[in-house]
């Protein structure tokens, strides 16, 4: 017996960059780690922000184009992005962070073409940004979490809607 499976792909949605409205991106940068959970909350946030317009059709990689102006350091080839959204958790009145992919400079990824629309990002939530430079983790450390660890959690939690 022989079984055939389908799977369609949700198609995505073009933004019209000239007619639709953009939103307002929060970014959070750190050096080789992510942001303590514990600077989010309360009506604070870390004090290393970058604000851009942008679309839901940004991709990880035009993110990491856009923080690099602003970062000198972060141009040197080899250097690591690794994302995450930090966004309210569901059930309780902490932040929850959730790794979303990663990009490096100077060398064409998975992740890359991930967009937050595609990464599930919500208008409100953070963009929190581990920059790793060359020689400080390397690709071996792709994915991975920098730092203690402490606080950090994958979102299982379904989704949360207004």
């Amino acid at each position: 017996m022989n079984v055939i499976s389908q799977v369609e792909a949700p198609e995505e949605k073009t933004v019209d960059r000239e007619k639709v409205c953009p939103l307002l991106l929060r970014i959070f940068c750190a050096n080789g780690r992510h942001n303590p959970l514990t600077e989010y909350g309360r009506g604070s946030t870390p004090a290393n922000e970058l604000q851009i317009y942008t679309w839901m059709d940004c991709t990880l990689r035009e993110l990491m184009s856009l923080i690099k102006e602003v970062n000198p350091d972060a141009r040197r080839r080899g250097t690591v992005f690794d994302f995450a959204i930090v966004g309210p958790d569901r059930f309780t009145p902490r932040y929850c962070m959730r790794d979303i992919g990663n990009t490096m400079n100077g060398q064409r990824g998975v992740d890359d073409n991930k967009t937050l629309a595609n990464c599930k990002f919500e208008i409100g939530d953070f963009i929190d940004v581990a920059i790793t430079l060359p020689g400080l983790g390397g690709p071996g450390m792709l994915g991975m979490r920098r730092g203690s660890g402490m606080g950090m959690m994958r979102d299982r939690s379904p989704r949360r809607r207004y």
